[in-house]
């Protein structure tokens, strides 16, 4: 087959999309789009990068070829330059149908469906929920719900990240009887944490003899890492160490927080290279989920519970809808207030380590076989 695949963002930015489109690439040809919006201070509008972002480009991710999309930034605070991307990445798709005879499109919200001899939709997280729930364009929330409201009218199939989305586009799509909806979740390469070297980081780290809890995310607004560093601080363990590893709007108040009250059992790494991050949840003791509990994070899977639960630990998350109908068995639910996390965390420091049987059915390869099996449409 020939697959065109449409991420919600950037090629360069950590997502789902990544893994299915490189496991699809051993045995397929697989294009995927890329666009660039994160041009915010006045320098950047001058840069070579920035006159780049206005021609396409094409280039190789291994087996994948990416297709730069031209854009205009910024476009958030524009109705009007939103609508002017939106045909430009119309445009861009349409060619990119014809020239490479795709077979089948996996489309998301950031760009409207295309006509295509096959097209999907990916409803990998509650997308209107989020910019309803942690920002203040209610307008662009109301266009992507728009969007993927025509994806359901248009598409022959739709593929949901968790069982909630599935009921919620089954719901959608009642008068369209010949639409399947199926359940594809995120899903993880097992075999890297089965080699994976925590004794490493530990002893790089100096954190020999500490339970150290990690909290390895994008600090985004409902990342929770204030509750998790107001829990830390009632937390009572000796030799307790949090390591926070990635990045976000959350960093810089963390660090800030550190700061002020002179902590030293905190530290920040930023973002560490992928090759690298198996490495890093060996090393921990026990992983946090410390989100916010909105309507977005109830119908996520989050792949950094998976990602804990490879590895072997005992998991702290909010009660999120999503995660307890998961049911793994090394998850301690907790409210998402500071008291319930920290009772959470010292419940979760006397569990043992042990890799939950569940998670072999988030391989990604058998994830992808599904996933191919849809796209055939078989």
């Amino acid at each position: 087959m020939n697959i065109l695949w449409i991420p919600h963002t950037g090629w360069h930015i950590p997502q789902r999309a990544h893994l299915f489109c490189r496991a699809l690439a051993e045995r397929h040809t697989v294009h995927v789009t890329d666009w660039v919006a994160d041009f915010a201070r006045p320098a950047d509008f001058l840069s070579r990068r920035y006159l780049r972002n206005f021609f396409y480009r094409r280039y190789q991710d291994g087996r994948i070829t990416v297709h730069g999309v031209p854009r205009l930034a910024p476009a958030l605070f524009s109705p009007t330059l939103r609508r002017l991307n939106a045909r430009l990445f119309e445009k861009l798709v349409a060619r990119l149908i014809a020239q490479y005879r795709i077979d089948v499109v996996v489309g998301t919200f950031v760009c409207p469906p295309p006509r295509a001899p096959r097209l999907i939709l990916d409803l990998f997280d509650d997308n209107a929920a989020y910019w309803r729930d942690y920002t203040t364009r209610l307008d662009y929330a109301q266009e992507i719900e728009e969007t993927e409201e025509a994806y359901l009218d248009k598409a022959d199939a739709i593929v949901t990240v968790s069982s909630v989305l599935q009921e919620r586009a089954m719901i959608w799509r009642q008068h369209k009887k010949s639409s399947a909806v199926y359940l594809i979740p995120n899903g993880i390469d097992l075999t890297r944490y089965r080699h994976a070297d925590g004794a490493r980081i530990r002893h790089q780290m100096a954190l020999e003899g500490k339970k150290v809890i990690g909290f390895i995310s994008a600090l985004g607004k409902f990342s929770g890492l204030p509750r998790l560093l107001e829990a830390l601080a009632t937390v009572n363990q000796p030799d307790i160490f949090l390591l926070v590893v990635g990045s976000g709007e959350q960093l810089t108040f963390g660090k800030d927080w550190v700061r002020k009250r002179a902590v030293d059992n905190v530290c920040f790494t930023g973002r560490v290279p992928l090759a690298q991050i198996h490495d890093y949840y060996a090393a921990l003791d026990i992983g946090i989920i410390p989100f916010d509990k909105t309507p977005f994070t109830d119908a996520a899977c989050p792949i950094k519970l998976l990602e804990y639960s490879a590895a072997g630990l005992p998991v702290v998350c909010t009660n999120l809808e999503e995660v307890r109908r998961m049911g793994f068995p090394n998850v301690i639910l907790v409210a998402d207030e500071p008291r319930s996390l920290a009772e959470g965390i010292e419940r979760a420091l006397t569990l043992p380590r042990q890799v939950p049987p569940q998670i072999e059915a988030y391989d990604i390869q058998r994830l992808t076989a599904r996933y191919e099996a849809v796209l055939r449409g078989s």
